[in-house]
């Protein structure tokens, strides 16, 4: 079997060599957040954009001492600039962010001045020069690389582009994610079961939910019949109108599993089993120019193969190329925890940040892949290497959180 490194590598190869960027379009800046950029942007104006004040006071022409007295001769305010001249020994009223007249080479401090009763402003302690005032381009001169392609733009992405005037935003479209779910066995969450026999499609809505995640088009192509015919049909138009096509149950070796074939016989797998628990089963291939994840049945296994391996390759496909990596880190066991040595194993876990800083976890609940309680009350996973066995009370691990365990 593969080991979760090496499958993940060779996806990433596979879809390096293979993969065609998605068309462009433009978006208005406040709607960036999660799409990915599609050209490198460039500073079109310095930032400040002129010489600005740093505090609120009095612009001054030169440097001066204590006892020093200014005759005050204007303002400058944010968005209504001073437009004189400022001689010697004359000064401006000026705001925070406005603009410091040409004549004037530093800004005192407000509280470091008193007005005498004609009006004048005399300074309480001496002024050097260029104190308190931001200049033009200190922060990004015209011209600077400030966001690459290929970045899946954030929040405070908006607010920089916005600053530099921007709004519009070249991104890649949304690519078209088909989803589906095999098993007669399945019944939509908003019907009644008509037997013991029957379960509800937990698997499809929870792929469909995380995938609102991403910039992507969902097709819901719901629930295929457990014959081969039936799913090759589907597959074959999925492949057809889509960019990628994710399934649900159907990739082991049962009598009754029948996507694995149908992939093979529209196109080529490039890799069946993983050294992984939950999640040994996962078929990543290709459909005509439609790329194939196929996940297990077992509703964890489905859960944790998404996290492992098509949440990278999604964002790949979607044209980014910094890939988000997740946040791991070491945590102490607060409990012991059983396994066998061979595959990784990545259980379902609590983590908690103790009073002095560290994190200690505990297992959540069974581990068992069709156990769904335990997914939801978990906060992480714990990441245990394929060669480790059981662990004890204290011993460190490695874990990663839910992101929206914690917002």
């Amino acid at each position: 079997m593969t080991t979760v490194e090496e499958l993940q590598q060779l996806m990433f190869n596979q879809i390096a060599a293979q993969c065609r960027l998605p068309e462009t379009e433009t978006v208005p800046v406040a709607q960036v957040s999660g799409r990915v950029l599609a050209q490198d942007v460039v500073s079109p104006m310095n930032v400040p954009n002129a010489n600005v004040s740093a505090m609120d006071g009095y612009a001054l022409p030169h440097e001066a001492k204590a006892g020093d007295v200014f005759q005050l001769i204007g303002e400058s305010a944010a968005g209504h600039a001073f437009s004189g001249s400022v001689g010697q020994g004359e000064c401006v009223r000026i705001m925070t962010g406005a603009v410091v007249p040409a004549d004037c080479i530093t800004v005192v401090l407000q509280e470091n001045t008193q007005v005498d009763r004609d009006g004048n402003i005399v300074l309480t302690q001496d002024m050097g020069g260029a104190q308190n005032i931001r200049y033009a381009g200190e922060e990004i001169k015209i011209g600077t690389h400030v966001l690459p392609q290929g970045r899946i733009l954030r929040h405070a992405d908006s607010l920089l582009l916005a600053a530099l005037g921007f709004g519009d935003v070249c991104v890649y479209k949304k690519i078209k994610v088909s989803v589906l779910s095999t098993g007669d066995e399945l019944v939509e969450p908003s019907q009644a079961l008509s037997g013991s026999s029957q379960i509800y499609d937990s698997n499809r809505h929870m792929l469909m939910a995380r995938l609102s995640e991403f910039p992507i088009e969902i097709i819901d192509l719901k629930k295929v019949e457990d014959d081969l015919e039936s799913v090759m049909r589907v597959l074959d138009e999925a492949a057809k109108t889509s960019d990628v096509v994710i399934t649900s149950g159907g990739v082991s070796v049962g009598d009754y599993d029948y996507m694995r074939e149908a992939v093979l016989r529209l196109g080529a797998i490039h890799h069946y089993k993983v050294a992984m628990k939950p999640g040994k089963p996962f078929v990543f291939g290709r459909m005509l120019l439609a790329w194939y994840f196929g996940l297990p049945g077992n509703p964890i296994s489905g859960f944790v193969g998404f996290d492992m391996f098509v949440k990278s390759a999604l964002w790949q496909l979607c044209g980014a190329r910094d890939l988000p990596q997740p946040l791991r880190f070491q945590a102490a066991l607060t409990a012991p925890v059983k396994k066998a040595a061979g595959r990784m194993d990545i259980q379902r876990a609590t983590i908690t940040r103790q009073s002095d800083g560290s994190w200690t976890v505990a297992p959540c609940g069974s581990q068992d892949s069709h156990r769904i309680l335990g997914i939801s009350q978990a906060n992480a996973y714990m990441l245990l290497p394929l060669e480790s066995g059981s662990l004890a009370v204290g011993d460190v691990v490695e874990v990663q959180p839910f992101e929206q365990a914690f917002l």
